[in-house]
């Protein structure tokens, strides 16, 4: 199958971190890919497990853009185009109008936009991100399909203590403090200040803890209410550490002894999953697809600082607890979201949208014995 990505995001984030390790995988597979992507993007620097055509653009709607766009992916010979990224959709919405595309969009954030009523086929990344277009009939019940992000934590490899020493000698950290931490832009969605609130209980029940985040957010206002306070209370000063937006994010990871997650909106986070790939072990908000990776006693409610707190000082008390919780979480994300098992849901959904489209992309397969066999029923 000729498979071309549509990637609206220019920097590194998990739109571009999880469609990276997509076309990996269906490189893998026997799939041909093109990637179009913005100019300058860091999807766009990156290395690929085989040859990937790349093309940029604007993914402007403008008869001269769709055109400088378009054609290439028509001439190349696409078999479907499936999109990432609210710019990406949109582009894709009118190429699908104006040359019958069979059109997968994927839902990484909640935005209510016209381009999903033109897919022909919707990848919710979790049950909450379909239920939520759903039921807005944004995205008709039949065109929705559940799928997580993939992720191969064969990439990673568990902390050593001499890898977590490293990574926190390079941040400047403590070796003997306990170590919480997060990735992620800095905002009211992401809620960092709830991990401040952790910490401070933590300090106030005797523990020797530290707060680690990496990300960035906008100087031109505050990060969220409060959140300056937060930081200036005495009970945890010097304890929080602002490392702001690290290329090496995933390799500072190592210096965190609990990974924590207080976001109050997610569709399937990627961040934790890199931790938990290391056997840091998590502690989440019941956002995305958490609840399916973490046991219960390590999901809660987003803004129950208190529940939150106590499950974190039980692993910062016991160092064999979060040996055996990390090592937990990285058989689970192994288990559940391996390329072996979501490549196949994927195709799944591949195969709905050519079932769907007026122009299935048959005569785009190299032999016919390579079509798939389309299910009226999917």
């Amino acid at each position: 199958m000729k498979i071309a990505h549509l990637v609206g995001h220019d920097s590194l984030n998990g739109v571009a971190t999880s469609t990276k390790i997509l076309i990996d995988a269906q490189i893998r597979a026997g799939h041909e890919l093109m990637l179009v992507h913005p100019k300058k993007s860091w999807i766009g620097r990156q290395s690929f497990a085989g040859p990937v055509k790349m093309l940029e653009s604007t993914f402007k709607t403008i008869p001269a853009d769709l055109r400088a766009t378009g054609y290439p992916i028509r001439d190349w010979g696409r078999t479907l185009v499936h999109a990432h990224g609210s710019r990406a959709n949109k582009f894709l919405m009118v190429f699908t109008i104006a040359d019958g595309v069979p059109a997968v969009m994927t839902a990484h954030s909640r935005q209510f936009q016209l381009p999903w009523r033109f897919a022909h086929a919707v990848v919710g990344l979790s049950r909450q991100t379909a239920d939520y277009y759903t039921s807005r009939l944004l995205v008709p019940k039949s065109r929705m399909h559940v799928v997580p992000n993939m992720f191969d934590v064969s990439a990673l490899a568990p902390v050593l203590p001499q890898k977590r020493g490293e990574a926190r000698q390079k941040l400047g950290i403590r070796q003997d403090a306990l170590l919480l931490g997060s990735i992620g832009a800095v905002s009211v969605r992401k809620n960092q200040i709830d991990m401040i609130r952790v910490l401070k209980r933590l300090v106030a029940a005797g523990v020797d803890a530290e707060l680690l985040l990496i990300g960035g957010f906008s100087a031109k206002k505050e990060a969220m209410p409060g959140w300056y306070e937060a930081l200036d209370n005495p009970a945890v000063d010097g304890r929080v550490h602002l490392a702001g937006r690290r290329a090496d994010a995933v390799e500072l990871a190592a210096a965190m002894d609990i990974f924590l997650f207080t976001s109050v909106v997610e569709e399937a986070p990627i961040a934790p999953l890199e931790a938990m790939g290391q056997e840091v072990p998590a502690v989440s908000t019941d956002v995305g697809n958490m609840a399916t990776l973490l046991p219960a006693e390590r999901i809660f409610a987003p803004g129950d600082v208190d529940a939150m707190a106590r499950a974190v000082e039980r692993l910062a008390r016991d160092e064999g607890l979060r040996r055996q919780a990390g090592a937990f979480d990285r058989a689970t994300v192994a288990e559940h979201l391996s390329p072996q098992n979501i490549l196949p849901r994927i195709d799944a959904v591949y195969r709905a949208a050519l079932a769907r489209s007026r122009d299935r992309g048959w005569k785009y397969f190299k032999n016919p014995a390579d079509r798939y066999v389309l299910d009226p029923g999917e």
